[in-house]
């Protein structure tokens, strides 16, 4: 086997590894720093064995240097744990199968960690610290090999060969290193468009929520100035509008508010009796819009960990929402069931009110969408907040002119 070709072999075991690191990170836009180290440790060890185990020897020396680039690569990364762990394996490898002595091989790998020292004390850049990695590797490896005549070199093709392995271990290692700053930037650019794409979200929120209180406030100014204090009539008839768009005021600041706070406190609860107790608050309300409710809770007891109050708060705006979907002239009919699918907890909600279109079906669960004339549209994004807190689901099925069911799972683990 040609030198190029032994070469290219050893080029990708070493590459392979590292590069199915790097496009995992950058496909997956993975930002938690402890699973990165740990997928680079695992690369980074991956290819060392790669090298020992299938690098081809037809010339030995060749992957006895290659072998380190992963070592350099833990280095600059700054990762202890591999350093450690390729520190002690390239001795062993390089005293047992090289016969390198202990002593020179000590010396080379605690020259490496001074260098790292004045790196990490800021004494060194990274381009001279990496730099200095590669060429202290270069040479202990001329130094051994004088000493010990480890790699014989007797004729000018040797000695054209070394220096061409040599400047080949610098190429590829700084090949290597500038794919990890490419890396870097790239993951740094989708950080970026992130947190970009929140501040457009956050704005967008901010003018939506100013619209919103903005409209009451000018009915409620708009009234004022046409009040006369003296005028019983006026005040009969404007005082209660000012009060409901005041009070519309207050609950879109609550929701809003509510949204930005939201904290789970999870204790043991009973699925069925939250459900219970939740649709036994509606008893009044459903008398009044003339609206059948028919249960079927289950009588068993599904203990889980939940937010009781929370919870509850999902539940009573899905049950108000399916009684306000309900038209006056129509009898009006709601079902609430409780049951346990592929260890979910499940309840559904089920109303023959006027239904949802497809296309406001996508929007139910965006900030601000509402289809009500007083709504805040922020009722169903609490919810499915709150939802994913408890690492739930909502999902809706709707029908218009026949009716809406929406469904609430949570995982299920038996704890009682």
């Amino acid at each position: 086997m040609s030198l190029f070709e032994t070469l290219l072999i050893n080029i990708i075991f070493i590459l392979f590894p590292l590069l199915l690191c790097l496009m995992y990170q950058t496909y997956n836009q993975v930002y938690d720093r402890d699973k990165n180290n740990l997928f680079l440790d695992c690369a980074l060890c991956t290819s060392f064995y790669f090298i020992v185990r299938f690098g081809s020897t037809d010339y030995s020396f060749l992957p006895s240097l290659l072998l380190n680039i992963p070592l350099m690569v833990a280095y600059m990364k700054k990762r202890m744990i591999s350093i450690f762990f390729l520190s002690i394996c390239s001795v062993i490898y390089f005293h047992q199968i090289l016969f390198v002595p202990y002593w020179i091989l000590i010396i080379e790998y605690l020259a490496y960690l001074v260098l790292l020292f004045l790196y990490k004390r800021e004494y060194l850049k990274e381009s001279i610290f990496f730099n200095s990695l590669i060429l202290t590797k270069i040479f202990f490896f001329c130094l051994t090999n004088y000493l010990f005549y480890i790699f014989p070199i007797d004729n000018w093709n040797q000695l054209i060969m070394s220096y061409f392995i040599l400047f080949s271990f610098y190429v590829i290692t700084q090949f290597i290193w500038y794919l990890f700053l490419k890396t870097e930037e790239i993951m740094a650019l989708h950080q970026t468009i992130r947190d970009f794409e929140e501040e457009k979200q956050i704005r967008s929120s901010l003018f939506k929520i100013t619209h919103e209180i903005k409209n009451p406030i000018a009915v409620c100014k708009g009234y004022l100035d046409m009040f006369d204090v003296n005028n019983v009539e006026h005040s009969r008839k404007y005082v209660p509008i000012l009060k409901e768009e005041i009070a519309r005021v207050l609950i879109l600041l609550q929701d809003f508010l509510s949204i930005t706070k939201i904290k789970i406190e999870k204790d043991i609860v009973d699925f069925n009796v939250l459900v219970e107790d939740t649709v036994r608050n509606f008893d009044i309300l459903l008398k009044e819009n003339d609206v059948l409710c028919k249960e079927e809770i289950a009588d068993e007891e599904w203990y889980f960990m939940a937010d009781y109050n929370r919870l509850s708060q999902v539940l009573i705006n899905m049950i108000k929402n399916s009684i306000e979907a309900i038209p006056e002239d129509q009898k009006g009919e709601i079902k609430i069931k409780t049951s346990i699918k592929k260890n979910y907890l499940c309840v559904t909600i089920e109303d023959n009110g006027s239904g949802i279109s497809k296309e406001n079906l996508r929007r139910m669960k965006e900030p601000f969408f509402t289809t009500k004339a007083n709504g805040t549209g922020l009722g169903v994004y609490l919810s499915s907040e709150i939802m994913k807190a408890h690492g739930g689901l909502m999902r809706y099925y709707s029908k218009e002119g026949i009716g809406t069911t929406v469904v609430l799972s949570f995982p299920y683990e038996k704890i009682l």
